[in-house]
């Protein structure tokens, strides 16, 4: 037998969405929608660009290049590894766009609060990406300024 009393839930914020907040939702889940289909098809035009410039890059090159085949390989992986974040921030921001429209539309508050989790995702993914980029960029400059 289970003794817990289980509280009513109470909204967060207590307000309601009204007309213009609604529509304004509506916008931003009309534009995330683009943004993410965009940047899904934008992934996959760079992906195609760095395949062939790369063949390009290491037929000119490959004789210096496979002294530092270690440092190539990481290069490598590390890009797969942004373009693959990216890819999945483009989807999880999708995902959100459909089931916070899905919400509004038939008025289901958990898919709606499904959609808020994704977009909370989105966030966290570009977040890490943002701040890896911040550090790469830092490292860059700190070295080429200071060590050469």
């Amino acid at each position: 037998m289970d003794n817990t009393i289980e509280l009513p839930k109470t909204e967060l914020l207590e307000m309601n969405l009204d007309y213009d907040g609604g529509q304004t939702l509506q916008e931003a889940v009309r534009w995330s929608k683009f943004l993410a289909i965009a940047s899904i098809a934008g992934m996959g035009l760079l992906f195609l660009l760095f395949a062939g410039y790369g063949s390009y890059y290491i037929a000119v090159n490959g004789q210096e290049l496979s002294s530092a085949l270690g440092i190539v390989w990481l290069v490598l992986i590390a890009i797969l590894i942004y373009f693959a974040a990216w890819i999945v921030a483009a989807i999880v921001l999708l995902r959100f766009s459909r089931q916070v429209k899905r919400g509004i539309s038939h008025q289901d508050q958990t898919l709606f609060n499904r959609g808020l989790k994704s977009l909370k995702i989105t966030f966290v993914i570009l977040g890490i990406i943002s701040s890896l980029t911040l550090l790469l960029t830092l490292y860059s400059i700190i070295s080429t300024n200071f060590f050469n």
